[in-house]
């Protein structure tokens, strides 16, 4: 019994270890290490100092980094910093996903996802730091979460859908989301509103902030300012909530930009039990071009993300980075497409 209690020890111990304790112990980078314990480029003294590093630490390497014979193991981390009910709610979230999914695989790269929950930084850096991955693309992001300082400490290349947060230079692929709020008010202003509100997305985010300085921008040039203006999460719910609100203490609002098409969504049921009509009374317009866009009653007026190119950019950035060492651009910018169905 004794053996087999020594046996799990020593077991958990090698679990515990990581290649970022072996570059400690030999003091190197991360990189390094990995391309030293995986056969890549390394002098001869600096392989043999990481390698007498991990054998004092019983380091057992990640399976997915054995693999293959370059030592990389092209996998790579898709990194979303939300509870994890968010992936299951969010429809453009879970639909970026899937075409990065598609774009990393057909390069040659391993997508491996990572739920990085906002409580659990410590758990999520230990995750990531196991995983064997070779970069890193994030699909969502806050200000102000200790991801970002992970990231920093991370040696591995990253790259961010949305344009990330100010403290934090990285590559980003985004869309024009300023333009994109601007149309929005343009297309409000076209309809005849005057008395226009603004309902956000979460205000420790970039990408809200954008959309609604492009709406407003638009207003502005008609001599207008937003009546109201509330934020929240992208959920239908946030909808709900700030149409009540805005319903309750500026009822004679006839234009309201959402900024996602779940947003637009809540809006739009809080309508139809106030007895207003959309768009007659109340138009509406939204931001994504989801599924939910055209099941809604009336369909939505919204603006159109390109999903699809968002992901291959991001995943053509990274594969370059990882082959080449080097970027070959810093960001991307995709613009939007307003699509007017009949909310607007």
């Amino acid at each position: 019994m004794a053996n087999t209690n020594d046996e799990a020890r020593r077991g958990a111990q090698n679990a515990a270890v990581t290649i970022r304790d072996v570059a400690e112990r030999a003091g190197v980078a991360v990189s390094t290490a990995s391309r030293a314990l995986g056969n890549g480029s390394a002098s001869e003294a600096t392989r043999e100092k990481v390698r007498r590093a991990a054998m004092e630490l019983n380091f057992v390497p990640n399976a997915a980094a054995k693999r293959l014979p370059s030592g990389r193991s092209n996998v790579v981390a898709l990194v979303v910093n939300e509870p994890t009910t968010f992936l299951f709610q969010d429809d453009f979230i879970s639909g970026m996903l899937g075409q990065l999914s598609l774009s990393l695989t057909s390069r040659g790269l391993l997508p491996f996802l990572v739920l990085a929950s906002p409580e659990d930084s410590e758990g999520f850096n230990d995750l990531l730091m196991r995983s064997g991955c070779e970069g890193v693309i994030v699909a969502s992001i806050h200000e102000g979460r200790a991801l970002v300082d992970n990231l920093k400490k991370f040696d591995k290349p990253a790259v961010f859908v949305g344009k990330p947060p100010e403290s934090f230079k990285c590559p980003f692929v985004d869309v024009d989301n300023f333009d994109g709020g601007f149309q929005a008010g343009h297309r409000l202003l076209e309809r005849g509103c005057t008395r226009l509100a603004v309902i956000e997305g979460p205000r420790d985010m970039p990408t809200p902030r954008e959309r609604t300085a492009g709406f407003r921008a638009a207003l502005q040039e008609a001599g207008l300012e937003p009546v109201a203006t509330y934020s929240g999460s992208y959920e239908m719910q946030n909808g709900i909530a700030s149409m009540e609100r805005i319903i309750k203490e500026h009822p004679e609002v006839d234009g309201v930009f959402a900024h996602s098409d779940r947003i637009a969504a809540g809006v739009i049921h809080v309508l139809a039990r106030n007895n207003k009509r959309v768009p007659e009374d109340v138009a509406v317009v939204g931001f994504d071009d989801l599924q939910v866009a055209t099941l809604l009653n009336p369909q939505l007026t919204t603006l159109a993300q390109p999903v699809a190119d968002l992901a291959d950019a991001a995943a053509e950035m990274l594969h370059h980075r990882l082959n080449t060492g080097e970027w070959k651009v810093m960001s991307q910018r995709f613009p939007v497409r307003l699509v007017v169905r009949e909310s607007a």
